[in-house]
């Protein structure tokens, strides 16, 4: 190979990063599940003529949004987009067939789209169309971005995040059941964050009991949607009145009750099946859930293997005692610990956030 040609082709690589790159930060500002996050990047001869990405399901996708914007200009133009483009009717037209009647020249593609109704098709149709396609040169990036909507379309369940609050000494609540406040301030509006990134928050019935949460984000100028609230029921009652109950919560219970929320009953042993919960979850769309406590849902759903991540929140603060521990039960022995991959560590305020992967 030529000088001359090396240096257009690390040329045309670092083209390609940048742009990836600003679709991905396109993409990651977006909340559009079930659908994917997508981000897209229209180049005609050398300069960004339109840029556009996917807001919510049922609405115009990235590319057919950015191909608006460009008009004439997307006539042999490259487009940068995240994810591969889609070939068959929903509840939109393929994009593919946007890209080809534009008449673009190239397209970059970030990842494979992993849904089975795409996976690969969209490609194969746009160079069977005389496209130049490029494809998984930023898989890992895209799947960074929306690492849910991968797990989903690959297990049919959501992407399931345990968030805890707890003391350094491991205690959520004191053990006259207080809890408020073990983090400060910042970190309690990062958990805010972390539930807007999230389809669904579900909880344990004791912990509509105690603490009476609305389950909602609360941040000042938050205008997106508001995860969906679940609540898995044991066998003492629900209240007859709960701020939750305002949301729409979805109630999944061993036996139907006498409310008037949408109620799943699935029963396994006198209780709630786990399981059944996720793939449930998963069959209606949800591709994230953050689950956020208390410790006997904690500890049966990380027993049970049904968490993927674990979110700490670790309080500059010790309990000096026996409260209420992240996990109920008994830590009888190490070999029965679970171990975890840490991913991060950060300060958040004076507190601690540490994020971890589940090892299988």
């Amino acid at each position: 190979m030529s000088r001359r040609a090396l240096s257009d082709n690390l040329t045309e690589q670092r083209r390609s990063e940048e742009m990836m790159r600003r679709a991905l930060g396109l993409a990651g500002k977006t909340q559009p599940h079930p659908n994917p996050r997508v981000g897209a990047v229209v180049v005609s001869e050398g300069t960004v003529v339109s840029e556009a990405a996917h807001r919510a399901a049922g609405e115009p996708h990235a590319e057919v949004l950015a191909l608006r914007a460009a008009g004439d200009r997307a006539a042999g133009a490259t487009v940068y987009v995240t994810l591969e483009p889609c070939s068959h009717h929903g509840r939109t037209p393929p994009c593919t067939d946007a890209l080809i009647s534009a008449g673009v020249s190239k397209v970059v593609v970030g990842a494979t789209d992993p849904d089975d109704r795409v996976r690969g098709a969209g490609i194969a149709e746009l160079e069977a169309a005389g496209i130049d396609v490029v494809a998984d040169l930023f898989h890992d990036e895209v799947v960074a971005v929306d690492p849910g909507y991968f797990h989903h379309r690959r297990t049919g369940l959501p992407l399931v995040t345990l968030k805890l609050a707890t003391t350094l000494d491991g205690q959520i609540a004191a053990a006259d059941r207080t809890s408020r406040w073990i983090t400060g301030a910042e970190a309690r509006r990062d958990a805010h964050l972390l539930r807007s990134e999230n389809d669904v928050v579900v909880v344990g019935a004791g912990t509509v009991r105690d603490d009476d949460p609305k389950l909602s984000i609360r941040l000042a100028g938050y205008t997106g949607r508001q995860p969906r609230p679940v609540i898995i029921a044991g066998q003492q009652p629900l209240p007859e009145t709960a701020s939750i109950y305002d949301r729409n919560p979805l109630i999944f219970t061993p036996r139907r009750i006498d409310l008037p929320q949408e109620q799943v009953v699935s029963e396994s042993k006198g209780l709630v099946d786990p399981a059944a919960v996720f793939e449930e979850l998963g069959a209606r769309g949800y591709v994230t859930a953050l689950v956020e406590g208390g410790s006997t849902l904690a500890a049966s759903l990380v027993a049970g293997g049904y968490c993927d991540r674990i979110v700490f929140y670790l309080g500059a603060k010790i309990g000096l005692g026996t409260g209420v521990g992240a996990f109920a039960g008994s830590f009888a022995t190490l070999a029965a610990a679970k171990p975890l991959q840490i991913q991060s560590v950060v300060m958040v305020g004076d507190d601690v956030r540490v994020d971890t992967r589940v090892v299988d």
